[in-house]
């Protein structure tokens, strides 16, 4: 067995183990974010997964990429998992700038489509001097109106809220990126979806 596969064994065994301390009902986790946040799911799902992702994380964008898909088909849409995203600023080079992107695309109802393509196309602006042009770009391939975008991104329109998310982060004790609360506990690491499968399906209502 490889050091990988161990690893990811153990990560799993160790949140299974502690699965039944884990809420299962009356979901209230988030009423601290204050709105912050954007959520994709069933809001009455049995299971609340917050997630704490910085665009620019390269560890981030392997998950998005490798294992989201997958539980976004199993758990999200089928109404067993609601999924929330809390976009901030680790510090990273163009942290700050994929986020105030991803808010401005939200402003547009957009912010789903904007996570999957500054994902999918991280090279063309995470290493760039100043990335606007890039993520300007990257807004108008969603379909966000380029003035509206512009005018959101340079005016840094939603400052307040990544602050708040930088603030959230902090208190929730989150060190690296992506972290994760499943109905409260916390799981950090880019798992595989076949690692992450099982930590949901311990998370769902015993009949």
């Amino acid at each position: 067995m490889s050091t990988r596969a161990s690893t990811v064994r153990v990560v799993v065994t160790a949140i299974s183990l502690a699965a039944a301390a884990w809420p299962r009902a009356g979901i209230a986790q988030d009423a601290t974010l204050d709105g912050l946040g954007h959520d994709l799911g069933d809001p009455e799902a049995p299971v609340l997964v917050v997630e704490y992702g910085d665009f620019a994380c390269s560890a981030c964008a392997q998950f998005a990429l490798n294992t989201w898909p997958t539980l976004r088909s199993e758990f999200v849409q089928t109404g067993r998992v609601r999924w929330k995203l809390v976009p901030f600023d680790l510090g990273f080079r163009n942290s700050e700038e994929g986020a105030r992107a991803a808010e401005c695309a939200a402003d547009q109802d957009l912010f789903w489509e904007m996570h999957d393509v500054l994902f999918e196309h991280r090279d063309r602006w995470v290493d760039e001097r100043n990335p606007k042009d890039e993520l300007v770009a990257l807004a108008g391939m969603v379909g966000a109106e380029d003035a509206r975008f512009l005018r959101c991104y340079e005016e840094d329109t939603f400052e307040d809220r990544t602050e708040a998310a930088n603030d959230a982060a902090k208190d929730a004790g989150v060190r690296g990126t992506p972290t994760f609360f499943v109905n409260g506990f916390q799981v950090q690491g880019a798992l595989p979806a076949d690692a992450f499968r099982p930590i949901l399906v311990d998370a769902q209502p015993q009949p």
